[in-house]
C-alpha cells in the first residue's frame, strides 16, 4: 500500500515524464526544421535564464526550509518577506546582469541580447522563488504542473508552432518571447494556489528577516554560482570556439540526459522539508538511505538495462539528426546526470542540516581542476573532452560527498563500490569494449543484490 511520502513523490514525478514526451517530439522538429544558427541562439538565449538561479540568492529554497518549524502567523510574515525581498532583488540584479551582458558581449557573436533576457530573468527569479514556497507548504502536486509549464512546455511548445507553419517568419523571430509568454502563466498559478491558501492574509513583511537570509544565502549562492559554471560554462566555450553546429551535437544529448534530474528533483522537493523537520540523526538516515537507494536503484538499473539500445533509439528518434557523435557523447552525458542526481540528493542533506558551508567549500577547491580541464578540452578542441570533464567531476564530487555523511548513508562504503562499477560500465561502453561491460555488470549484481536495503524501503514507502 502506498503512503503519503509515496504519493507525493509520485505526483512531483508525473509532469515530468509528460515533459519527456514533449522532449522527445519537439527536439527532433528543432533539428529538422530550424537554421542552426537559430536554434543554437534558442538554446543559450535559456541557458542565460538559468542565472536566475544564483541572482534569486536561494531565497525561496532558505524560506522552504525555515516555514517547517514556523507557527502560521510567522510562517506567513516569512513567506511574504522572502516573496518581497525576491520581487526587489530581481529587478536590480536582472538589470544589472543585463547591462553587464551587453558590454560583456558586445564583440561577440554568442547571442541576441534584447530586453526579452531582462524580462526572462526577472520571471526565472520570481518563479524559483515561488516554487520553493509552494513545495514547502506540501503543494508538491501544483508546483509540479507549474514546473512542466515553466521549464518543459516552454521550451518545447514554440516547436510545435513552427511545424504548424502559420506565419513562419513571426514564429522565427519570436521563439523566445513566446517561451517567456508561456513560463509567465506558471508564475501566476503560483501566485493563485497561494493566495488560496490565504497565505497572504494577515502578512506583515519583516525586515528584520533579512539576517536569515543573509546567513544561508551566500553559501547556498555561492553554491549555486558554481554549478552555473559547471552546467554551462562548457557550452559557451563550445559555442564561440567550436560554432553553432558543434553547440547543437553537444546540447542535444545532454538535453535528453538532463531529464533524468525530473526524478532526483521529484525526490528531493518531498525529502528536504522532510528532513529539516527531523531532528534526530538516527530518523534522517532512515529518510535519506530510503530515497537515495530508491533512486539509485529504480534509476539506476533501467539506464545500464537499455545501454545497448541506446544507439538504435537514438537512431530512430533524431533521424537525419543523429550521429555517432551524439551517441558517445550520450552516454558520457547519462553516467554524469546520474552522479550528478546522486549528489544533488546528498546536498539535499547538507541543506537540510545547516551545513551548507561545507559543500560550499568542496566546490570551490573542485572549480580549479575543473577549469584547468576546460582549458585543456579548448586548447585540444575536442568536444568529448568537455564531456569527460564533467564526468570526472561528478564522479570524485560524489565520492567526497557520500564520505562526509557517511553517518546518514547505510553501507556506504560498498554504495561507494557500487557507484564506481557503475561509472566503469558506462566508461567502458563509450570505448566500446563491451566484453569488460558484461563482466563488470554482472559483478554490479552481485553487489547490489547484497547491499539491497529492503527493510528501508518497506518503512519509508509502505507504512503509513
Amino acid at each position: 500500500m502506498q503512503n503519503k511520502h509515496t504519493k507525493n513523490i509520485l505526483v512531483s514525478l508525473t509532469p515530468g515524464i509528460l515533459s519527456i514526451f514533449l522532449t522527445f517530439f519537439s527536439i527532433p522538429i528543432f533539428l529538422n526544421y530550424l537554421n542552426k544558427d537559430i536554434y543554437a541562439n534558442y538554446l543559450i538565449q535559456h541557458f542565460i535564464l538559468t542565472l536566475g538561479m544564483i541572482l534569486n540568492l536561494q531565497l525561496g529554497k532558505i524560506a522552504s526550509i525555515k516555514i517547517q518549524s514556523l507557527k502560521n502567523k510567522n510562517k506567513k510574515n516569512f513567506i511574504i518577506t522572502t516573496i518581497f525581498y525576491s520581487l526587489f532583488l530581481s529587478i536590480i540584479l536582472s538589470t544589472l546582469t543585463y547591462i553587464f551582458l551587453i558590454i560583456a558581449l558586445k564583440n561577440y557573436n554568442l547571442f541576441q541580447i534584447n530586453l526579452s533576457i531582462l524580462i526572462g530573468l526577472i520571471l526565472t527569479i520570481i518563479y524559483i522563488t515561488l516554487e520553493y514556497i509552494a513545495r514547502g507548504l506540501s503543494c508538491f502536486k501544483e508546483t509540479s504542473f507549474s514546473n512542466l509549464i515553466f521549464y518543459s512546455m516552454s521550451m518545447s511548445v514554440p516547436a510545435f508552432l513552427v511545424l504548424s507553419n502559420i506565419n513562419e517568419n513571426l514564429i522565427l523571430n519570436n521563439l523566445f518571447n513566446i517561451s517567456l509568454i508561456i513560463k509567465s502563466f506558471s508564475i501566476i498559478y503560483l501566485f493563485i494556489i497561494l493566495s488560496n491558501k490565504k497565505t497572504f492574509v494577515d502578512a506583515k513583511i519583516n525586515l528584520k528577516l533579512i539576517k536569515t537570509f543573509t546567513f544561508h544565502s551566500k553559501w547556498m549562492t555561492l553554491n549555486a554560482l558554481y554549478n552555473q559554471i559547471y552546467d554551462y560554462l562548457d557550452k559557451h566555450l563550445i559555442k564561440i570556439s567550436m560554432g553553432s553546429s558543434m553547440l547543437i551535437i553537444y546540447s542535444i544529448p545532454q538535453q535528453i540526459a538532463a531529464k533524468l534530474t525530473i526524478i532526483s528533483n521529484s525526490i528531493i522537493s518531498v525529502i528536504l522539508p522532510k528532513l529539516a523537520f527531523k531532528k534526530k540523526s538516527e530518523d534522517k538516515l532512515k529518510i535519506f538511505t530510503a530515497n537515495f537507494y530508491l533512486f539509485y536503484y529504480l534509476v539506476g538499473t533501467g539506464l545500464i538495462i537499455f545501454l545497448p539500445l541506446y544507439e538504435t533509439i537514438l537512431n530512430w528518434w533524431l533521424k537525419d539528426g543523429y550521429s555517432i557523435e551524439i551517441l558517445k557523447l550520450f552516454k558520457i552525458f547519462i553516467l554524469l546526470t546520474f552522479l550528478g542526481s546522486c549528489s544533488n540528493i546528498i546536498i539535499s542533506l547538507y541543506e537540510a542540516n545547516s551545513i551548507e558551508k561545507k559543500n560550499t567549500t568542496l566546490e570551490t577547491f573542485s572549480i580549479f581542476p575543473f577549469l584547468l580541464g576546460l582549458f585543456l578540452s579548448l586548447n585540444f578542441k575536442n568536444i568529448y573532452f568537455f564531456a569527460l570533464v564533467l564526468m570526472i567531476k561528478e564522479f570524485t564530487l560524489l565520492m567526497i560527498r557520500i564520505n562526509v555523511m557517511k553517518n546518514y548513508i547505510f553501507n556506504y562504503k560498498i554504495l561507494m563500490i557500487q557507484l564506481f562499477f557503475y561509472s566503469v560500465i558506462f566508461v567502458l561502453s563509450y570505448l566500446e569494449l563491451n566484453n569488460f561491460v558484461l563482466l563488470f555488470f554482472v559483478i554490479l549484481l552481485i553487489i547490489s543484490f547484497i547491499n539491497f536495503p529492503l527493510s528501508f524501503l518497506k518503512n519509508e514507502f509502505t507504512n503509513k
